[in-house]
């Protein structure tokens, strides 16, 4: 009887403990689905959120788009241009795939400033509840490179400074270099050789690494120019001998690839004969004035050869926004688009009331024009060379003119951006000694200086030429 009754006791126990567990599992898993509605509800409620965003500064400041990637915590809906706000203002382009929001900048970002990007209104794939997304960063400073010419004692020396009153830093030296261009962290030089030939050197100065090109013989290189994407980099050459077959030759050549460049043709096969060149900002198209008389672009990813203008006395470059070419013809300076040939002439603004002759001229991306001219006295006797910003509307403002009227101005580089402008020029005309080079000379006193477009302040001032941004 006492083992019935235990064992009937032991039973119910068991029953007991296995109700409570199953009530212990029931209630874990009511509390369970509770919190997983409430964090449900909190998620609908709160909208999307941005967990991760990023940009590349550096890019950004050198070319126009540059992208600012955002990345939600669930797929998106679209969102518009409108949505999205820069401060300081900047105009953008905006794409969304799932969580992924891409923000174009249309220009290259300002050196040295804080950005603020506000996007209003972002909502889930599925709508609901909208958010507001915020997020800063900085641009770096401004830099460039620039060649400073020995005294044929002592070698040639490619020199980065930036704008912030930093000492100029030494890059890279070597005898008779006559230009140079950069790509990435290397150079490419041009630099003088025995009977008047070119050595064509890339140059890792981090690893001092240097690596030299194989060139036609008896040939030199006239100009180097390096599109703004990828590592490949243009030259033109032309032979010592006037019997040669090379009369400023274009040709390319990548950095990353063969040590043997290749020459350029045209639509009809032949070798294009350049005298000027630009890159198109943020492509890999370059316009050239062919045969001092026309005005063509190439694009290097297909070969192909459009043309621009058929007549041109002068070619200045490609605007900011890489939409125009900007020449001279028979009607005088004009803007022409790339894409559409259509033109738009452009009539130097007076300097207070004063007419003037213009030269350079660079169209930036809100209309302005940065561009060198001379004006005369009352008896037109005397020229003074300057560098004015243009507003578009007629009026000019001196943002440049040397020491003293003394001296004279000689090529200009602006910025990425529209932010500064590199002027060379020679400080005292009347005293000026030719530095004797074949290639690129220059008085022996050239200096450069970098100025804020804006406020016309010289930021900064270095010995030497060749500015690079």
């Amino acid at each position: 009887m006492s083992r019935i009754s235990s064992e009937g006791h032991d039973t119910r126990g068991a029953q007991r403990a296995t109700t409570r567990y199953h009530r212990s599992v029931w209630l874990v898993s009511v509390l369970a689905l509770v919190a997983t509605v409430v964090a449900l509800t909190v998620y609908a409620a709160q909208g999307p959120r941005l967990r991760v965003a990023s940009v590349d500064v550096v890019r950004a400041v050198q070319f126009p788009g540059a992208v600012l990637r955002l990345e939600s915590d669930r797929p998106l809906g679209a969102i518009e241009p409108s949505d999205v706000t820069v401060w300081p203002d900047t105009g953008v382009a905006v794409d969304v795939s799932g969580p992924i929001v891409s923000v174009v900048f249309t220009q290259a970002l300002r050196y040295g400033t804080d950005y603020r990007v506000s996007i209003d209104g972002v909502a889930g794939e599925t709508r609901g509840v909208t958010g507001s997304w915020d997020f800063e960063f900085s641009t770096p400073s401004a830099s460039l490179h620039y060649l400073d010419r020995g005294d044929g004692q002592t070698p040639d020396r490619v020199m980065r400074v930036g704008t912030e009153g930093e000492p100029p830093e030494e890059v890279h030296s070597a005898p008779q270099i006559d230009s140079f261009v950069t790509i990435g962290s290397a150079l490419i030089t041009a630099s003088s050789g025995g009977n008047g030939t070119s050595r064509l050197d890339i140059v890792e100065p981090v690893g001092d690494d240097l690596q030299r090109l194989v060139l036609p013989e008896n040939a030199r290189i006239d100009q180097l120019l390096a599109p703004a994407t990828g590592t490949r980099f243009l030259f033109t050459l032309s032979s010592v001998d006037d019997s040669g077959r090379y009369d400023r030759t274009l040709f390319v050549a990548d950095a990353a690839g063969g040590s043997r460049p290749e020459m350029l043709t045209g639509l009809d096969g032949e070798s294009l004969r350049v005298t000027k060149a630009a890159v198109t900002p943020g492509s890999s198209q370059v316009v050239a004035w062919v045969d001092e008389v026309k005005v063509v672009r190439i694009d290097l990813d297909s070969g192909l050869v459009l043309p621009i203008a058929e007549e041109a006395q002068e070619f200045w470059g490609v605007s900011s926004d890489a939409s125009d070419a900007v020449l001279v013809d028979l009607g005088g300076t004009v803007a022409i688009d790339i894409e559409s040939l259509e033109e738009e002439r452009i009539v130097p603004g007076r300097v207070g009331t004063r007419e003037v002759f213009e030269g350079q001229t660079h169209l930036m991306v809100d209309g302005r024009r940065v561009q060198t001219v001379v004006i005369g006295n009352q008896t037109d006797t005397e020229f003074t060379s300057l560098v004015v910003l243009d507003d578009g509307e007629g009026s000019s403002v001196p943002i440049y003119r040397t020491p003293d009227d003394l001296g004279s101005i000689g090529r200009f580089v602006v910025s990425p951006g529209d932010q500064y402008v590199a002027i060379e020029f020679t400080p005292n005309r009347a005293e000026a000694t030719p530095d004797g080079r074949i290639l690129e000379p220059r008085d022996q006193s050239v200096t450069t200086v970098v100025v804020d477009i804006d406020s016309g302040q010289v930021v900064r001032s270095v010995e030497g030429f060749w500015p690079i941004w």
